[in-house]
């Protein structure tokens, strides 16, 4: 049969790579890297995608935060019992694999009594000596007394529930609070006078609402009552947080860490409700400040002034914010416009045996993992590449092994969790978190030509093969499904959700431009790498009960796999 020379669209093979094709057959990408060139993949119809569904579904949350109102899902949405009955596993995937989350027990040196919001003012109770102006010709720069007041909804009872569940939950992977330093500031009820202070309490609030923590806040209830409050809670105390502060019209000419921590809070709030601009534009906010505070150890002589626990607080408050700018940026191809290195732990600013010592290990861990990820990975990311006759000069294979033997040699989970050094919730962030910037690596070295195509590929150069992204996906199923609860994943937030969604969503686009590779691994491999994806499936609809964006988006692609040969 004689095909046409040109044809009227990419092939597969360039396709997934997602690279210019020459659209001959075979075109010269292919012949270059001895693929086998095809035009067999179907054309997707006109119309909302799987990946659109979603979307239509997140603007749901997106909208609750731009109205008074809240929007709920429709009836004639699909519920997610009715979506996963058309999967292809035979287990209930709906059933908990410890779901709901304990109510925290009260915190026995937070007594709600010792402080009340009822006597809440406009913001003029909340001007602090650091907030006054500098003369008389700078009026504007005064914080207003207008009619930004606590919010309503933000009551005595809802803010010590929300506090004590952050410090029950969350302080484990996100240690940037010292809890005794907080709750002494607040018995003291400076947030009565600090307007930055009070904003961090309302973003942290925000932010623990909408996360998993509480029982009522499990997806999995049927009560949109419930769901309504919460997200309507979450908004006013975000508009009243962003209101105090912004009333410093110069907050940020002399910054404070409560202002770098309500902006990164304000981040994970938005990051949560799928607002990925504003969620980028606050994180970079947060960064900003903490660059003119100098927390990376740039500015003279801010040691010596600090106490350890304020030292050790900052530097801790630098590399969360440094691993955090990395990983949004390879989630999103933002670029990183930082111009300081890679996060470091400078062993000079720590002080050992303080209030962060159960947390340290993992985010020293977390830190390990990221250091890969610099400005020129990030380039090369975003298709922007230092390139000399086509060919970037920044990644080559030897680099490529390289770097994944240093995410490979940061942490080792098999070890970590017999040892029990560390929490289940800091050993499920590091341990997917490490999988999937083995997979960002793996996509990075497809769309760059550097991979081995060779199925015999050996064993010292497995990171190199196209087949990589099956070993790691299998490697992270069986972590989650035989070393973590449910309940030490859902703490982190749907972000580690589109993480596993990344490593599916690999596995179904490598199948899907090269058949032969189920077909050569189902004759070696049981499970077969199909079933491997049916197993995220049961995995992404038992998260929240299948409320959120990714599950839908990988059951309509694992749908237009072609049939097992």
């Amino acid at each position: 049969m004689n095909f046409p020379t040109t044809r009227d669209r990419t092939c597969d093979q360039c396709s997934f790579r997602k690279v210019k094709c020459d659209r001959k057959y075979p075109c010269e990408k292919c012949q270059s890297l001895s693929f086998a060139c095809s035009y067999d993949k179907p054309r997707r119809k006109k119309g909302p995608t799987g990946r659109r569904i979603g979307q239509i579904r997140s603007e749901t949350t997106t909208q609750s935060l731009r109205q008074l109102t809240p929007v709920t899902p429709t009836e004639e949405s699909p519920s997610p019992k009715d979506t996963v009955e058309l999967a292809y596993f035979t287990s209930d995937p709906r059933t908990p694999l410890s779901l709901i989350c304990p109510q925290p027990p009260p915190d026995p040196v937070f007594n709600v009594s010792s402080f009340s919001v009822s006597s809440y003012l406009p913001v003029a109770p909340y001007l602090s000596a650091s907030a006054q102006p500098i003369s008389t010709g700078l009026s504007l720069l005064q914080p207003s007394a207008s009619s930004v007041a606590w919010p309503a909804l933000a009551t005595d009872e809802k803010i010590k529930s929300l506090i004590n569940a952050y410090f029950s939950r969350i302080e484990k992977f996100l240690p940037v609070i010292s809890k005794p330093a907080f709750l002494a500031r607040l018995h003291a009820q400076e947030h009565t006078r600090n307007i930055h202070f009070g904003a961090l309490v309302l973003t942290m609030c925000a932010f623990t609402l909408l996360q998993p923590i509480m029982k009522q806040d499990s997806s999995e209830s049927n009560d949109n009552r419930v769901y309504k409050e919460r997200m309507q809670t979450a908004q006013s105390m975000m508009a009243a947080a962003v209101s105090m502060r912004d009333s410093d019209a110069a907050f940020a000419e002399n910054p404070s860490l409560d202002s770098v921590l309500m902006s990164f809070f304000l981040f994970s709030c938005f990051f949560n409700c799928q607002m990925h601009h504003a969620a980028w534009f606050r994180l970079q906010e947060a960064v900003t400040l903490a660059e003119i505070m100098g927390l990376q150890g740039k500015r003279e002589g801010w040691k010596e002034v600090l106490t350890d626990e304020e030292r050790e607080q900052r530097t801790r408050v630098y590399w969360v914010l440094a691993v955090t700018e990395r990983a949004y940026a390879l989630q999103r191809h933002h670029s990183l416009i930082r111009t300081s290195p890679s996060p470091s732990k400078p062993a000079s600013v720590l002080a050992p045996n303080l209030f962060f010592s159960l947390s340290a290990t993992g985010l020293d861990t977390m830190v390990e993992l990221y250091k890969v990820v610099d400005a020129d990975l990030i380039d090369c990311w975003n298709g922007r590449c230092a390139t000399v006759d086509g060919t970037c000069t920044k990644l080559s294979a030897e680099c490529a092994a390289s770097m994944h033997k240093l995410v490979a040699e940061a942490y080792d989970h098999d070890a970590i969790n017999a040892g029990g050094t560390l929490d289940e919730t800091q050993r499920a962030d590091l341990a997917i978190s490490q999988q999937w910037l083995h997979n960002r690596l793996w996509q990075l070295c497809l769309s760059h030509g550097v991979l081995i195509v060779d199925p015999t590929t050996s064993a010292d150069q497995r990171e190199l093969s196209l087949t990589y992204a099956c070993d790691i996906a299998r490697k992270t199923i069986h972590i989650c499904r035989l070393t973590l609860s449910m309940e030490s994943m859902e703490v982190h937030g749907i972000g580690i959700m589109e993480k596993l969604y990344d490593i599916a969503s690999s596995v179904v686009g490598l199948i899907s431009c090269f058949p032969w590779i189920e077909r050569q691994r189902n004759r070696e491999l049981l499970p077969s790498d199909r079933e491997i994806l049916n197993q995220y499936i049961a995995l992404l609809a038992t998260f929240r009960g299948g409320q959120h964006p990714y599950l839908v988006p990988l059951m309509t692609e694992i749908t237009g796999l072609p049939p097992v040969a």
